[in-house]
């Protein structure tokens, strides 16, 4: 028992410290990659990044998403002008947004557009606004890319708001493989997050097909730094990795009962790894972002605008 005890450990402590050594090596990747974002940004057929935007109504995650530093980028926000008129109403406000013409692409399976708008204002004309009854996200993230300028997409929910320096990141991430030969990059540590090419999006038929399961492993990229932070007032839980800690528990113990000692100790050790793993993953990336943020003061925007012209017909 002592023996296996020890190996349980071991593997636990395996498992943390494998998950730390990832993080401080993207922490240094991050710092050898950092100058030549600025570089990509300004080429002509530099990489561009969408972030597509839904349940996002508040005017500071907007803010947030939107006091991004890169020339290729910008931000496409889908909102139900009827359901949330007032929310509607102080952003077609706060940004000047105008109402321009909605060609569809016919790329993805679009329905329920009713407008689309562009911000007249000059440090916001990256924003465009979708007027969309509300459906699924999914269908959200399809109606925001299919408006979209830029082949990367980076899908963003309620609450989610964007680390210092999290694009230039993601962007280098994508130029060390070259844009074109990476189609998705997936953040594993603290809140998660995909940033996918529009051709996987296509290919898969829109985001309800889950374009990330049809990626080859080759071109996908796992970034071992967080992205996003998440207000003190929602701190999300991990239910699919506690589920199934306790499943694979639950086995061992049906396995001891049974007398097979050896599926208990292959089982306890699963589920202690894989619990001890996601939860140092969590856990750092929580740190990390408190303190990316901790040091970068948020833009006020204290003057005053005038009425729109952003108006449903």
């Amino acid at each position: 028992m002592l023996i296996l005890l020890f190996l349980l450990l071991a593997a636990v402590a395996a498992a943390a410290f494998t998950v730390l050594f990832q993080v401080v090596r993207g922490r240094n990747k991050r710092l050898l990659l950092a100058g030549t974002y600025g570089t990509t940004s300004d080429a002509p057929d530099g990489i561009g990044i969408s972030v597509l935007c839904s349940g996002v109504r508040t005017l500071e995650q907007i803010e947030n998403l939107l006091a991004v530093e890169y020339a290729r980028y910008e931000v496409v926000v889908v909102l139900d002008a009827l359901r949330y008129s007032a929310e509607f109403s102080a952003l077609a406000v706060r940004y000047r947004m105008i109402r321009v013409e909605y060609v569809p692409s016919g790329e993805l399976p679009v329905q329920g557009v009713r407008a689309l708008g562009r911000s007249r204002k000059r440090r916001f004309r990256r924003l465009v606004l979708v007027d969309r009854v509300q459906d699924t996200p999914q269908g959200d993230f399809d109606a925001a890319a299919g408006v979209a300028a830029y082949d990367y997409l980076l899908p963003v929910r309620e609450g989610q708001y964007l680390l210092p320096d999290a694009v230039g990141r993601l962007v280098a991430e994508v130029g060390e493989c070259g844009a074109g030969m990476c189609d998705m990059v997936r953040m594993r540590v603290g809140e998660p997050g995909r940033l996918l090419s529009r051709e996987a999006v296509i290919a898969a038929g829109g985001f309800a097909n889950a374009p990330w399961r049809r990626i080859p492993r080759d071109r996908r990229k796992t970034l071992w730094e967080p992205v996003f932070r998440l207000p003190r007032r929602r701190r999300t839980r991990p239910v699919i990795r506690t589920l199934l800690a306790l499943l694979l528990a639950g086995g061992a113990g049906a396995a001891a009962w049974a007398g097979w000692w050896p599926a208990v100790a292959v089982l306890v050790t699963g589920a202690l790894v894989w619990s001890a793993g996601g939860y140092v993953a969590q856990a750092l990336g929580e740190v990390a972002g408190a303190y990316a943020a901790g040091f970068v003061s948020r833009r006020r925007f204290r003057r005053k605008i005038g009425e729109g012209n952003f108006t449903i017909s």
